[in-house]
């Protein structure tokens, strides 16, 4: 996830931004199925803006985590403050549109938490995953009380990962586990042969099988030969103005159509991007896009949505006025299954027949 800071924006400096941005020229994009959508970037969800935007489709609505205000780490200084001085928790957001959120519960919250509590803390990158007829919640946490109440008995340097289960996507998300060996920004590759793949960073990003049949038990494992899938200083990320990244991370593995795709953050000293790995089955063998950074933004989620289409959900981190608010974008494919898409945009946008 970035480290980049937000500055928070009062009511009447929204109004300005949001009149300035209607007044925006319309871009128009060719679709083949009649249907309009019109949107407006930036979209205020969080007056403080986002961090790890993760967007799930279901029963005709979109959901969305997201890492909450403040975005801070263990700082001994500030544990006196409210959440420790970090984030409030995991709260869940609804949209029919893609455009409007509001909150609809509370998934994890610090406030309801028991100060012994392993993941009491941080709530980093969450995401949603439906799996073999479950909702899986992923997200890194720790406690920043004592080092004993955290699973490996001390504070994780971006903290550690945790997965629970739901019967609901609303939740309640119960037998919140650590995953051992799992890392920030953790997520998962569902399967039609019940297996679920964890894509999670490391510097490089792996993938390795995750054994959650046992966990209303409090055991869940990473199982099974660890492979590396791209390499944080891949020839392709390394074509960049920006030089080499530093790191990897921000995963969001998915499947569309016949195809699967790993998407990923590429962390630049001056900048903040998409990947994407190809693979015509679930566990590889992974191809990256050979352009490299596809996509200025990074951690980002896709969800398909208005318009038939296959969105970007991100956090601008282009535009330095507007860093940390919630944006969307289109992309289509090409004919052998690659990411065709844009540049993040400013305004008003229509996709139109």
């Amino acid at each position: 996830m970035p480290r980049k800071t937000v500055v928070s924006i009062s009511k009447n400096s929204i109004l300005a931004v949001l009149a300035l941005l209607l007044g925006f020229a319309s871009t128009a994009f060719k679709m083949a199925d009649g249907k309009t959508f019109s949107w407006t970037n930036p979209m205020v969800i969080s007056r403080h803006g986002i961090r790890d935007p993760a967007v799930m489709r279901w029963h005709h609505a979109y959901y969305l985590v997201f890492t909450m205000w403040t975005f801070s780490g263990r700082d001994a200084k500030a544990l006196d403050r409210p959440h420790q001085g970090g984030s409030p928790g995991i709260r869940l957001y609804k949209s029919t549109d893609l455009k409007h959120w509001k909150p609809v519960a509370w998934l994890v919250k610090n406030s309801d938490l028991p100060r012994n509590c392993p993941y009491k803390d941080r709530f980093w990158a969450p995401h949603i995953t439906r799996f073999a007829g479950k909702f899986y919640l992923t997200f890194t946490g720790d406690n920043w009380l004592k080092k004993k109440y955290n699973p490996a008995g001390d504070w994780g340097t971006a903290g550690w990962a945790f997965i629970g289960v739901a019967n609901k996507i609303t939740g309640p998300y119960k037998h919140i586990t650590w995953i051992e060996g799992g890392t920030c920004d953790l997520n998962l590759l569902p399967t039609h042969h019940g297996k679920l793949y964890a894509i999670y960073p490391a510097y490089n990003i792996y993938e390795q099988q995750l054994d959650v049949r046992h966990l209303n038990r409090g055991i869940v494992r990473l199982v099974g030969p660890k492979k590396l899938i791209v390499r944080a200083h891949n020839p392709a990320l390394c074509q960049s103005k920006y030089g080499k990244p530093h790191y990897l991370e921000g995963c969001w593995p998915m499947k569309i159509g016949t195809h699967y795709y790993s998407f990923f953050a590429i962390t630049y000293s001056k900048a903040y991007k998409t990947g994407v790995l190809y693979a015509n089955s679930p566990t590889g063998p992974w191809t990256i896009d050979p352009r490299g950074a596809i996509f200025w933004g990074g951690h980002l989620s896709v969800a398909r949505g208005p318009a038939k289409h296959y969105w970007f959900c991100y956090r601008d981190e282009k535009f330095p006025r507007y860093w940390g608010y919630f944006c969307i974008d289109p992309m289509t494919f090409a004919h052998n299954g690659h990411i065709i898409c844009g540049k993040p945009t400013l305004g008003l946008r229509t996709i139109r027949p």
